[in-house]
Protein backbone atom coordinates (compact mmCIF):
# COMPACT_ATOMS: atom_id res chain seq x y z
CA UNK A 1 0.00 0.00 0.00
CA UNK A 2 1.12 3.59 -0.52
CA UNK A 3 1.58 5.63 2.63
CA UNK A 4 -0.15 9.02 2.42
CA UNK A 5 1.88 12.20 2.24
CA UNK A 6 1.22 14.15 5.40
CA UNK A 7 2.38 17.66 4.64
CA UNK A 8 -0.18 19.81 2.90
CA UNK A 9 -0.86 23.50 2.57
CA UNK A 10 -3.88 25.59 1.65
CA UNK A 11 -3.21 28.91 -0.11
CA UNK A 12 -3.59 31.78 2.31
CA UNK A 13 -3.59 29.53 5.39
CA UNK A 14 -0.83 28.29 7.66
CA UNK A 15 0.26 24.71 6.90
CA UNK A 16 -1.25 22.05 9.12
CA UNK A 17 1.25 20.65 11.63
CA UNK A 18 1.88 17.02 10.82
CA UNK A 19 3.60 14.04 12.35
CA UNK A 20 3.57 10.30 12.74
CA UNK A 21 4.74 7.57 15.04
CA UNK A 22 4.72 3.87 15.78
CA UNK A 23 3.77 1.58 18.62
CA UNK A 24 5.48 -1.77 17.98
CA UNK A 25 3.90 -4.98 19.24
CA UNK A 26 4.76 -8.67 19.28
CA UNK A 27 3.60 -12.07 20.49
CA UNK A 28 6.11 -13.63 22.91
CA UNK A 29 5.58 -16.76 24.97
CA UNK A 30 1.83 -16.49 24.59
CA UNK A 31 1.61 -12.82 25.60
CA UNK A 32 0.90 -9.80 23.42
CA UNK A 33 3.43 -7.07 24.25
CA UNK A 34 3.75 -3.41 23.21
CA UNK A 35 7.07 -1.59 23.05
CA UNK A 36 7.51 1.80 24.73
CA UNK A 37 10.44 3.83 25.91
CA UNK A 38 11.14 6.03 28.91
CA UNK A 39 13.47 8.97 29.26
CA UNK A 40 15.28 10.19 32.36
CA UNK A 41 14.98 13.96 31.95
CA UNK A 42 12.61 16.56 30.55
CA UNK A 43 8.81 16.63 30.39
CA UNK A 44 8.51 12.97 29.40
CA UNK A 45 10.71 11.57 32.16
CA UNK A 46 9.27 8.43 33.70
CA UNK A 47 6.27 8.22 31.33
CA UNK A 48 5.46 5.57 28.76
CA UNK A 49 6.34 7.17 25.44
CA UNK A 50 5.68 6.03 21.89
CA UNK A 51 8.12 6.60 19.02
CA UNK A 52 7.26 9.56 16.82
CA UNK A 53 7.66 13.19 15.90
CA UNK A 54 7.02 15.92 13.40
CA UNK A 55 7.20 15.29 9.67
CA UNK A 56 9.72 16.78 7.32
CA UNK A 57 8.52 18.40 4.10
CA UNK A 58 7.15 15.84 1.64
CA UNK A 59 7.67 12.87 3.97
CA UNK A 60 5.03 10.17 3.91
CA UNK A 61 3.51 8.92 7.14
CA UNK A 62 5.54 5.70 6.96
CA UNK A 63 8.76 7.62 6.32
CA UNK A 64 8.21 9.87 9.33
CA UNK A 65 7.26 6.96 11.59
CA UNK A 66 10.19 4.81 10.44
CA UNK A 67 12.71 7.63 10.81
CA UNK A 68 11.50 8.56 14.28
CA UNK A 69 11.67 4.94 15.47
CA UNK A 70 15.27 4.50 14.33
CA UNK A 71 16.27 7.86 15.78
CA UNK A 72 14.56 7.37 19.14
CA UNK A 73 15.89 3.83 19.60
CA UNK A 74 19.29 5.21 18.49
CA UNK A 75 19.61 2.30 16.07
CA UNK A 76 19.65 -0.27 18.86
CA UNK A 77 16.40 -2.19 18.48
CA UNK A 78 16.82 -3.23 14.84
CA UNK A 79 20.59 -3.66 14.97
CA UNK A 80 21.87 -7.21 14.31
CA UNK A 81 24.69 -6.39 16.74
CA UNK A 82 24.02 -3.61 19.25
CA UNK A 83 27.76 -2.93 19.45
CA UNK A 84 27.48 -1.64 15.89
CA UNK A 85 24.25 0.33 16.40
CA UNK A 86 24.19 3.66 14.59
CA UNK A 87 21.81 6.51 13.80
CA UNK A 88 23.72 7.32 10.61
CA UNK A 89 25.24 5.82 7.51
CA UNK A 90 24.37 2.56 5.81
CA UNK A 91 23.06 0.89 8.97
CA UNK A 92 20.62 3.74 9.55
CA UNK A 93 19.39 3.48 5.95
CA UNK A 94 18.97 -0.30 6.29
CA UNK A 95 16.92 0.08 9.48
CA UNK A 96 14.84 2.85 7.92
CA UNK A 97 13.93 0.55 5.03
CA UNK A 98 13.25 -2.36 7.38
CA UNK A 99 10.82 -0.38 9.53
CA UNK A 100 9.01 0.94 6.46
CA UNK A 101 8.60 -2.65 5.25
CA UNK A 102 7.25 -3.75 8.64
CA UNK A 103 4.78 -0.87 8.61
CA UNK A 104 3.61 -1.71 5.11
CA UNK A 105 3.22 -5.40 5.97
CA UNK A 106 1.15 -4.71 9.09
CA UNK A 107 -1.04 -2.13 7.38
CA UNK A 108 -1.64 -4.36 4.37
CA UNK A 109 -2.97 -7.05 6.71
CA UNK A 110 -4.83 -4.71 9.09
CA UNK A 111 -5.45 -1.31 7.54
CA UNK A 112 -7.33 -0.04 10.61
CA UNK A 113 -4.50 -0.59 13.11
CA UNK A 114 -3.60 3.07 13.46
CA UNK A 115 -4.92 6.12 15.36
CA UNK A 116 -5.24 9.85 14.91
CA UNK A 117 -4.60 12.26 17.75
CA UNK A 118 -7.57 14.06 19.27
CA UNK A 119 -7.87 17.75 18.53
CA UNK A 120 -7.07 19.79 21.61
CA UNK A 121 -9.00 23.02 22.38
CA UNK A 122 -6.96 26.12 21.65
CA UNK A 123 -4.21 24.16 19.88
CA UNK A 124 -3.33 24.40 16.16
CA UNK A 125 -4.82 21.83 13.80
CA UNK A 126 -2.65 18.73 13.56
CA UNK A 127 -2.57 15.77 11.20
CA UNK A 128 -0.99 12.99 13.26
CA UNK A 129 -1.05 9.24 12.73
CA UNK A 130 0.36 6.57 15.03
CA UNK A 131 0.71 3.16 13.43
CA UNK A 132 0.75 -0.11 15.32
CA UNK A 133 3.47 -2.27 13.76
CA UNK A 134 4.29 -5.93 14.35
CA UNK A 135 7.96 -6.65 15.07
CA UNK A 136 9.96 -9.67 16.18
CA UNK A 137 10.54 -9.94 19.91
CA UNK A 138 13.92 -8.84 21.19
CA UNK A 139 15.19 -8.85 24.75
CA UNK A 140 15.86 -5.18 25.50
CA UNK A 141 18.00 -5.70 28.63
CA UNK A 142 21.31 -5.43 26.78
CA UNK A 143 20.11 -2.34 24.92
CA UNK A 144 19.14 -0.64 28.17
CA UNK A 145 22.49 -1.56 29.68
CA UNK A 146 24.26 -0.01 26.68
CA UNK A 147 22.39 3.26 27.26
CA UNK A 148 22.96 3.20 31.03
CA UNK A 149 26.73 2.77 30.73
CA UNK A 150 27.33 5.03 27.74
CA UNK A 151 27.88 8.38 29.49
CA UNK A 152 27.20 10.30 26.27
CA UNK A 153 29.90 8.72 24.14
CA UNK A 154 27.78 6.88 21.54
CA UNK A 155 24.22 7.90 22.23
CA UNK A 156 22.47 11.23 22.21
CA UNK A 157 20.20 10.64 25.19
CA UNK A 158 19.71 7.86 27.71
CA UNK A 159 16.47 5.97 27.30
CA UNK A 160 15.00 2.71 28.47
CA UNK A 161 12.96 0.34 26.32
CA UNK A 162 10.25 -1.78 27.91
CA UNK A 163 7.66 -4.28 26.81
CA UNK A 164 4.20 -3.68 28.29
CA UNK A 165 1.66 -6.54 28.22
CA UNK A 166 -1.58 -5.70 26.39
CA UNK A 167 -3.67 -6.36 29.50
CA UNK A 168 -1.54 -3.97 31.56
CA UNK A 169 -1.62 -1.32 28.83
CA UNK A 170 -5.41 -1.44 28.61
CA UNK A 171 -5.64 -1.07 32.40
CA UNK A 172 -3.34 1.97 32.24
CA UNK A 173 -5.51 3.63 29.60
CA UNK A 174 -8.61 2.95 31.70
CA UNK A 175 -7.36 3.73 35.21
CA UNK A 176 -3.97 5.47 35.14
CA UNK A 177 -3.62 7.41 31.88
CA UNK A 178 -1.28 9.84 33.63
CA UNK A 179 1.41 7.16 33.21
CA UNK A 180 1.28 7.76 29.45
CA UNK A 181 2.96 10.60 27.57
CA UNK A 182 0.25 13.04 26.45
CA UNK A 183 0.70 12.10 22.81
CA UNK A 184 -0.27 8.53 23.68
CA UNK A 185 -3.19 9.62 25.86
CA UNK A 186 -4.56 11.67 22.94
CA UNK A 187 -4.73 8.75 20.49
CA UNK A 188 -8.32 8.27 19.39
CA UNK A 189 -9.75 4.79 20.11
CA UNK A 190 -6.32 3.42 21.01
CA UNK A 191 -7.74 0.91 23.55
CA UNK A 192 -10.02 -0.49 20.83
CA UNK A 193 -7.07 -1.04 18.48
CA UNK A 194 -4.97 -2.57 21.27
CA UNK A 195 -7.81 -4.94 22.16
CA UNK A 196 -8.22 -5.94 18.50
CA UNK A 197 -4.49 -6.65 18.15
CA UNK A 198 -4.53 -8.67 21.36
CA UNK A 199 -7.44 -10.78 20.14
CA UNK A 200 -5.88 -11.52 16.74
CA UNK A 201 -2.45 -12.42 18.13
CA UNK A 202 -3.78 -14.53 20.98
CA UNK A 203 -5.81 -16.59 18.52
CA UNK A 204 -2.73 -16.96 16.34
CA UNK A 205 -0.70 -18.14 19.31
CA UNK A 206 -3.09 -20.88 20.44
CA UNK A 207 -1.77 -24.41 19.81
CA UNK A 208 -3.51 -26.55 17.25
Amino acid sequence: MNAPVLFHETPGKAPVKTGAGVLPFTLHEGRVLFLFHKTFSGRRAGLLVDFGGGSRTDETAFETAAREFVEETEGLFLAPDIRQASRAGSEYRRQFREMQALLARTQEAHADWWCRRQMQPGKPARDWRTFFVEVSYRDVAAMNAAWATDAGRRFKKRRELLWVPAKTLLEIFARQPEQLWKRVRELEAAPDVIAAIRQVLEVRGRPG
